[in-house]
Parts: C-alpha cells; sequence; structure tokens
C-alpha cells in the first residue's frame, strides 16, 4: 500500500519543485540552528500578542514561499481564490495554537502547590487540542457554505477509517525502533526527552504513576493536534486545490515547527512530514498518520527513560 502511494507520488510531483522545497527546508534549518530563531528569537518575544506576530511570519515564510514556488511552475493554472486565503490564513492559525495561554496560571491559581502546577501543565496540550479544532470546525462551516461548496466535504479533515489498513503502519512504526535508538544515544535529543522529566519537581519521590499515565496521554493529545493541522487541514483539504503537490509546502511548515527541537529531529520532520503528508493524500485519512506519530513519540519517551536510566 506504502509502496504504491509513494510511487504515485514521485511519478507524479514536479521534480524542481520537490528539490526547491528541500533546498529551502535546509536553509531554514541552518539559519534556525546558527541564529536560534525560535530558542534565542521568537520564545524571548515580550507577550503573547508579539509572539503571535513572530511565530506568524516565521510560519508564513516557510509555508508561502514553497506555494509562490509551485504557483510560479503552474502558471497556466487558475488558482481559486480561497486556496490563497487558506495559504495566508493557515499559519496565523498554528501560531495562535502556539502563543496562545493564560490558563496555566489560572490553574495554579485556583489549586496552590506542586500540584496545581501538576494540573496546569497536564490542561495545557489538552486545551490547545481543543483551541485548534474549534478554529478547524468553524473554517469547515465557513468551506461547507454554498459559496464555497466543493471545498471540504464529507470527514473532517480525514478523520475517518475508510481506505485504512492497519497492519502497514504497525510495521512501519516498528522499523523506525533503530532510529529511535539511535537517537538515544545523543546528548541533545536527552536534553530534550524525556518530556516525563518536566515532573520532577514532584518531590520527593517524584510523579505517582497515575501522574505519568496522565501527563503522557496528555503529550499524546498534541499529536491529534498536530495530525490533524498539517495532514488533515493542509493535505486533505488543500490537496483538494492541488492534489500531491500540497505536500511539500506542508512539510517546510511542519519542519519549521521543529525549530526548538534538536538538529536530528528537525531534519527529520521534514522527510517524515513528506512520509505522512504521502499517505494522508492518497489514503485520504490522518488516522494512521494518528497512530505512527503517537507510537514514535511514546517510543522516543521510553528510549529516553532507558538511556538516562542506563546513566
Amino acid at each position: 500500500m506504502f509502496f504504491s502511494y509513494f510511487q504515485d507520488f514521485f511519478s507524479q510531483v514536479n521534480k524542481p519543485y520537490l528539490l526547491f522545497c528541500t533546498i529551502f527546508a535546509a536553509i531554514l534549518i541552518i539559519a534556525n540552528y546558527k541564529l536560534g530563531i525560535e530558542v534565542k528569537w521568537l520564545n524571548n518575544l515580550p507577550g503573547r500578542p508579539v509572539k503571535f506576530i513572530g511565530f506568524y511570519l516565521v510560519y508564513l515564510l516557510a509555508f508561502s514561499l514553497p506555494w509562490l514556488f509551485y504557483f510560479w511552475i503552474q502558471r497556466p493554472v487558475q488558482f481559486p481564490l480561497l486556496l490563497k486565503l487558506l495559504i495566508l490564513l493557515a499559519p496565523a492559525l498554528f501560531a495562535l495554537k502556539v502563543s496562545a495561554g493564560g490558563w496555566q496560571e489560572i490553574i495554579s491559581t485556583w489549586i496552590p502547590g506542586n500540584i496545581g502546577r501538576f494540573w496546569a501543565i497536564v490542561a495545557d496540550w489538552p486545551i490547545r487540542l481543543l483551541i485548534t479544532v474549534s478554529m478547524l470546525w468553524a473554517l469547515k462551516l465557513f468551506m461547507d457554505s454554498p459559496s464555497f461548496s466543493g471545498a471540504e466535504k464529507g470527514s473532517f479533515y480525514g478523520f475517518t477509517t475508510a481506505n485504512i489498513k492497519w497492519a502497514p503502519y504497525l510495521i512501519l512504526l516498528a522499523a523506525v525502533i533503530p532510529l529511535v535508538s539511535f537517537a538515544a544515544t545523543q546528548a541533545d535529543f536527552l536534553q530534550t526527552y524525556p518530556k516525563l522529566k518536566a515532573l520532577r519537581f514532584l518531590s520527593p519521590d517524584g510523579p505517582a504513576p497515575w501522574q505519568k499515565l496522565l501527563y503522557e496521554l496528555s503529550y499524546g493529545s498534541d499529536f491529534f493536534t498536530i495530525e490533524l493541522f498539517f495532514r488533515g487541514f493542509l493535505v486533505v483539504v488543500l490537496a483538494r486545490f492541488a492534489g500531491p503537490a500540497a505536500i511539500l509546502p506542508m512539510a517546510v511548515f511542519y519542519c519549521s515547527i521543529h525549530f526548538g527541537k534538536p538538529l536530528l529531529e528537525c531534519i527529520s520532520s521534514y522527510f517524515g512530514g513528506i512520509l505522512l503528508g504521502v499517505v494522508a493524500c492518497y489514503s485520504q485519512s490522518i488516522l494512521g498518520g494518528i497512530i505512527l506519530h503517537l507510537g514514535l513519540a511514546w517510543m522516543m519517551e521510553i528510549a529516553a527513560l532507558l538511556a538516562h536510566h542506563r546513566h
């Protein structure tokens, strides 16, 4: 199944377009790790409105430039206004998801001490999922209106079991175990993972098993957000305007949200974005991608925990 998807993709995609997007992603990665775009600049911007603007500009550059190149090489084709509006809107939606906040402070005020801090952390990812789902639901209602009929019909951004066969996803997940094992030997990986170390403040005994489980489930909810937005909205929906060409701008944009992660993870996110984008585009479902992403995320948590334990 996957082989046929990739055969179709590489036979249909414009090769200069693929080369441009890959080189552009490489330039963005080099610039980020040389200049610290996210760590030194975006994360230190004062106030949420300014952070929103900063993230929006970075995401807009990453997402729109590949689309502009695609429009340039497809000049005889007339692209609908809705597609161009969505290209401008998509980075704003994700910038809002990233820069929004305030609920952690409210929860910590309501529930004082370390327990309040724990609940503030655990609530954060599900709240961002709720924000993203709400925005995409409102957008779907808009696109389903008579003015834009045909733009997005059927499933909620590819949230469907149609055309899904689970075995290939599980095989692919097993195939990345060696890569995760190698990543767990790298110092920058172990500085970031496991995410569970965010609960170290629950001393002296550390987090209870139920707290660890709740944290990992909360962490996992963020991958529903990611897959719904990047593979559901940016591929399943936009492919209805541009076909498989929608995959590459998504992959560059997806790479840009990893600028605060270890270098190897950021590089692999571009190629992983293409992989998941191809699957979503040709299956018209994001559920397989959710399984792959969740499985990979939790494998990275386990690998990091084991590596720290050995040391």
